[in-house]
C-alpha cells in the first residue's frame, strides 16, 4: 500500500499543480472507478490508508501536505467501493490570517486531517452559505421599504 501510495502522492501533486483542483478530483473519481472494485472497504483498511497516505505525504511534502494526503485516501477508498469518504476544504483565522486546510471525513469521522478539524475550520460549502446569508441580510436592510423616507 505504501508503494501505491506514493505513485499517488506524486500523481496528485502533479495534477494540482498543472490543473484545478475540481478537474483533479473528477479525473481521480473517474480512474478510481474505472475498474470495478478490487474488494470492499473494511474498517481496517481505512485505517492503513489513511496511514499510508499521511506516512507518504508527511516525507514526501514537508510543507501543505494535507490536500494531497486528503485526495489519496479517497482514491484509495473509492477504488474499494467506498463512496461515502467526503473530502473537506475549511479555513481558520489566525494571528498571521488565514489558513486553509483538507480532511477526509466518512460518516462523520475524520480519517484524515487531524480529528478537530471540523470545529477548528469552517468549512467552504458552510463559509460559503453563510456568506450568502449575510449577503442577503445586508441587501434586505440597503433596500429601502416602500413608502419609506430612506434614500
Amino acid at each position: 500500500m505504501l508503494f501505491r501510495a506514493s505513485v499517488l502522492t506524486v500523481a496528485v501533486r502533479a495534477g494540482l499543480s498543472l490543473w484545478p483542483l475540481g478537474r483533479v478530483t473528477r479525473g481521480l473519481r473517474r480512474a478510481a472507478q474505472w475498474r470495478p472494485p478490487r474488494s470492499t472497504s473494511t474498517p481496517l483498511y481505512r485505517r492503513r490508508a489513511a496511514w499510508a497516505a499521511r506516512a507518504v505525504g508527511r516525507r514526501f511534502l514537508p510543507e501543505r501536505p494535507c490536500l494531497t494526503q486528503a485526495l489519496v485516501l479517497q482514491y484509495l477508498l473509492l477504488r474499494r467501493g467506498d463512496d461515502e469518504a467526503e473530502l473537506h476544504i475549511g479555513v481558520a483565522k489566525n494571528e498571521d490570517g488565514f489558513q486553509a486546510h483538507a480532511w477526509v471525513e466518512r460518516n462523520g469521522q475524520v480519517l484524515i486531517g487531524g480529528a478537530n478539524s471540523p470545529q477548528e475550520y469552517e468549512r467552504f460549502g458552510d463559509l460559503a452559505r453563510k456568506v450568502r446569508s449575510n449577503e442577503s441580510a445586508d441587501r434586505s436592510d440597503s433596500i429601502p421599504s416602500p413608502g419609506s423616507s430612506r434614500p
